[in-house]
């Protein structure tokens, strides 16, 4: 009889056990539902980027089973475009989209995919980053998770009025610009002006500025095209503008493993997809200004000098200051100058 009672207990005990263990998984289970990460970035709802970030956030409540939600802020509703990254370290965001010429100093290795370089697409300007990122794993990068880099396409010299068919047209001409473009623009004989592309379209429309150092889909995204009648292919000389999707790295690190992977992976295809981004919004812009918009293909010779008297001192510039900050831009110049010859 006791045998019996004692049998009892043990198998009342056991699906005690039992039940608090699954409890414990269900908990467990719900509290993952819950987690929800703020997705900030400042371009507008409409723009081809935002929307290809969007896209990101569906596919990762998608692909976690719902574990991650996500709540999107695009148009700078959340952070003004310099802040996009001090939002993500502070926590107010978990995921942003930061340009690095914003915050100039702060990722003194990586201005180097902004030198003017040549850049062919976005595609192309997406992938060199993010295998320079791979090669060298900046320490810059170290107080967040960078979930993967993108870049526009060519960007060229954007005038309102006045046509620039060679290096003596810039002369005192009043651009915006950012970053080591400011210093290109200088040695061209023009003047650098600088301020976040939200406020471009005004500057543009009051005649405050003579034109912008821009690519062609960020003329349609911005608007800024509608003031623009002339572009110069600079094609040697063409630059893309750094760009990083970043997790604040508390958050990173609170995710299980299972859910590190598939953001990794997730991440990893959306390379490709924001280069693709990048240069569907410049067909769209081509599309768009097809009627008021003039190309002016630089000659190969002018082409060369602006390399030459624009370009070459940036890079000498470039290398110099890293190595007297113990960093290799000898070495990552190099990298990049070597992987953009494929695409000449």
């Amino acid at each position: 009889m006791s045998t019996m009672k004692g049998t009892k207990k043990l198998i009342g005990l056991v699906m005690m056990v039992s039940l608090f263990l699954f409890c414990g998984l269900v908990i467990a289970e719900a509290a993952e539902k819950q987690i929800l990460l703020k997705v900030s970035t400042f371009f507008s709802p409409q723009d081809e980027i935002a929307i290809t970030l969007g896209n990101w956030c569906k596919e990762v409540e998608k692909r976690t089973n719902g574990r991650i939600k996500t709540r999107f802020f695009p148009g700078a509703t959340l952070a003004s475009p310099p802040q996009q990254y001090d939002a993500v370290v502070k926590g107010i965001a978990d995921v942003s989209q930061h340009v690095l010429g914003y915050t100039m100093g702060r990722f003194p290795l990586s201005e180097v995919m902004d030198l003017p370089l040549g850049i062919p697409n976005g595609v192309a300007a997406s992938k060199m980053m993010n295998e320079y990122f791979k090669k060298f794993n900046p320490k810059e990068f170290d107080e967040i998770k960078v979930l993967w880099m993108h870049g526009q396409g060519p960007g060229y010299v954007c005038t309102r009025n006045k046509p620039v068919n060679k290096m003596a047209d810039l002369k005192g001409m009043r651009l915006r610009t950012y970053g080591g473009n400011a210093k290109f623009l200088t040695a061209l004989g023009g003047a650098p002006v600088a301020m976040p592309m939200t406020e471009v379209y005004d500057a543009l429309s009051r005649g405050m500025v003579d034109g912008l150092l821009s690519g062609i889909g960020p003329l349609y995204g911005f608007r800024t095209g509608e003031h623009i009648k002339y572009v110069t292919l600079n094609k040697l000389t063409s630059y893309t503008a750094a760009q990083a999707v970043i997790m604040n790295k508390k958050v990173w690190s609170s995710l299980s493993p299972d859910i590190q992977k598939i953001l990794d992976d997730l991440s990893a295809e959306y390379i490709e997809k924001f280069g693709q981004a990048w240069d569907k919004q410049d067909e769209v812009a081509l599309a768009k200004f097809k009627s008021t918009l003039t190309f002016i293909p630089l000659p190969k010779d002018e082409d060369q000098r602006w390399a030459d008297m624009g370009a070459k001192p940036l890079y000498d510039d470039y290398v110099k200051r890293m190595k007297e900050k113990g960093l290799p831009g000898d070495q990552s110049l190099a990298f990049i100058q070597n992987y953009l010859k494929q695409y000449r």
